[in-house]
C-alpha cells in the first residue's frame, strides 16, 4: 500500500512537470488573477498572499452550497452560498440579502466531450454568449452578489493550442469582466491537468474552486506541486467539500456503495474542516455540500437536511466550526445496522415476500426520547445509464411490519432486485442521525 502510493505521486508529479514544460515552450504565461482592484469584490496580494476584498473589506468565504435553508445557513454561523444555476435568481439573490449572505451564481456550461464537441457550433456559441451578456447585465448591481462562476467542473481540455470550447470560454470571461467590472469570475476545477490547462490558455480567471470530498487532506500538497510547477502561487477556495462521496466508499457484491452513518459523517466532517484551514494562505475559504435535501446516490448521502426540514445532526457541528464555539453535543451516537443479523459490508441477499428483522446500533445508552422511523426504498446508487425519475425512487408503502424500540421487522418486496432499509432517529433538540443498508432481494425457487 506504501508503495502505491509512492508510486502513483511520482507518476503523478512527472506527468505534471512533462506537461508543463511542454506548455514552457509554447511560451506559457502562467495563471494571473486579474488586478482589478477598483471593484467592490476584488482579489489583491498582502504580504505575499492573495487576500479576497469585499466592500473595502477582507472576506473569508464561510458556507454551504445549495439553494435552500438559507436562514438557518445565516443562523449557524456562514456567510456565503453557492447556488449552481440561475432558475429564480432574483429571489434567490434577495432572500440571501435578507439574511446577509453572499451569493456565489454558477452560470452553467454545456459539458466539454471530445467525442461530441458541442462547441464546434458557431451559432449555439454566440448564442451562448449572448445569454451570458444579458444573465450579467440583470443582475451584477444585486448587493448579494460575491462572484459569477463559469461552470461546474468543466473538464477543461488539455490541449497545447486553443480549440473552439477554450476560445468561447475566454470569449465568456471577457464578457463578464467588460459588464460586470465589480465582480470576479472564478470557475470550479477536480483535477490538477485542469489547473494547468487553465494557466496555459486562461489566465485571466481571477480564481479558482476545488472540488474535492475523501482527499481534502491532500489539499496542501496538491497546491504545492501546482505552485512548483507554474513558478507561483494562485488565489484559490473550496468550492464543495463534505463527506466521503458514494464513489469513495466500499460497495456490495453488486456495487451499491455503503453509506457511512450520519454520526460517522459527523466526524468526517469536523476532521475535514480543521483539514481547510491548514491549505494555505491563498486559500479564500470553503463551501460544505450540500446544504438542503438532495438525493444522489440516496435520499441522505449528501443531505444535510431531510425532505421536510428536518436538521441532521452534521448541522450542529457546522455551527460549531463556523462560529468558532463548542456548544453541548447533538451527536446522537448511532453506530451501524444489522439487517439480518449482517452489516452492509457482507453484501446482504434475502428471499423475496419474507419477513426480516433489522436492528439499529447505538455507541452509547438509548435515550427513551429518540424518534425511531423506517424506510424501505428501490435502491440504483451506483448504477449507471438509468432514468432521473429511478435515481430517485419512490417509497415502498406498507413494507414496516412492527417496530420495537432499536428493532424493526419489515417484508421484502416481491421484484427481484436492489433495496435499501433507512433508519432515522430524532433527539429532543430536533436534531437527526440517519444510517441505511442496502440489500439485494431474489426471487423465491418454485420446489
Amino acid at each position: 500500500m506504501k508503495y502505491s502510493y509512492i508510486l502513483n505521486f511520482i507518476f503523478d508529479f512527472i506527468f505534471l512537470t512533462f506537461f508543463a514544460l511542454i506548455l514552457a515552450l509554447y511560451s506559457w504565461g502562467g495563471f494571473y488573477p486579474s488586478n482589478r482592484q477598483a471593484g467592490s469584490v476584488h482579489i489583491k496580494k498582502v504580504e505575499g498572499s492573495f487576500q479576497l476584498y469585499r466592500n473595502g473589506a477582507p472576506f473569508y468565504i464561510k458556507g454551504a452550497s445549495g439553494n435552500s435553508h438559507f436562514e438557518e445557513l445565516a443562523n449557524n454561523g456562514a456567510n456565503t452560498i453557492r447556488v449552481y444555476d440561475t432558475l429564480n435568481l432574483q429571489s434567490v439573490l434577495d432572500e440571501a440579502d435578507r439574511h446577509g449572505l453572499a451569493v456565489i451564481v454558477d452560470i452553467p456550461l454545456p459539458k466539454y466531450d471530445e467525442q461530441f464537441p458541442e462547441y464546434n457550433d458557431d451559432a449555439k456559441n454566440e448564442e451562448l454568449k449572448l445569454q451570458v451578456k444579458y444573465l450579467v447585465q440583470k443582475f451584477r448591481d444585486h448587493p448579494a452578489l460575491l462572484f459569477w462562476n463559469l461552470g461546474n467542473e468543466v473538464r477543461y481540455p488539455v490541449k497545447l493550442f486553443p480549440n473552439k470550447f477554450i476560445k468561447t470560454y475566454n470569449d465568456l470571461i471577457e464578457i463578464i469582466h467588460l459588464e460586470d467590472p465589480n465582480h470576479l469570475v472564478s470557475t470550479t476545477v477536480q483535477r490538477r491537468t485542469d489547473i494547468l490547462a487553465i494557466a496555459r490558455h486562461s489566465p485571466k480567471l481571477d480564481l479558482l474552486g476545488y472540488n474535492i470530498f475523501g482527499t481534502i487532506n491532500k489539499v496542501p500538497s496538491h497546491i504545492e506541486s501546482m505552485n512548483f510547477i507554474l513558478s507561483g502561487s494562485f488565489p484559490y477556495y473550496i468550492s464543495e467539500w463534505g463527506i466521503d462521496g458514494y464513489w469513495e466508499t466500499a460497495y456490495t457484491k453488486w456495487g451499491a456503495s455503503i453509506e457511512p452513518t450520519s454520526t460517522k459523517k459527523n466526524e468526517q466532517l469536523r476532521t475535514r474542516y480543521y483539514d481547510i484551514q491548514n491549505a494555505g494562505d491563498n486559500c479564500q475559504g470553503s463551501l460544505v455540500f450540500h446544504w438542503g435535501q438532495k438525493h444522489e446516490c440516496s435520499k441522505t448521502w449528501f443531505s444535510l437536511f431531510g425532505e421536510n426540514g428536518e436538521k441532521s445532526e452534521m448541522v450542529y457541528t457546522l455551527n460549531n466550526v463556523w462560529t468558532g464555539q463548542n456548544k453541548k453535543n447533538q451527536d446522537i451516537g448511532l453506530d451501524y445496522m444489522l439487517l439480518d443479523g449482517r452489516g452492509a459490508p457482507s453484501s446482504i441477499v434475502l428471499p423475496s415476500d419474507t419477513f426480516t428483522k433489522a436492528e439499529l446500533k447505538l455507541k452509547k445508552l438509548i435515550n427513551d426520547s429518540l424518534k425511531i422511523s423506517w424506510e424501505l426504498y428501490p435502491d440504483y446508487c451506483r448504477l449507471e445509464g438509468i432514468s432521473e425519475e429511478i435515481k430517485q425512487p419512490k417509497k415502498i408503502t406498507d413494507a414496516i411490519a412492527s417496530e420495537s424500540g432499536l428493532t424493526v421487522t419489515f417484508e421484502t418486496p416481491m421484484e427481484e432486485g436492489p433495496y435499501r432499509l433507512y433508519a432515522y432517529l430524532e433527539n429532543q433538540d430536533g436534531f437527526v442521525a440517519s444510517c441505511n443498508t442496502p440489500f439485494y432481494v431474489i426471487g423465491k425457487t418454485n420446489e
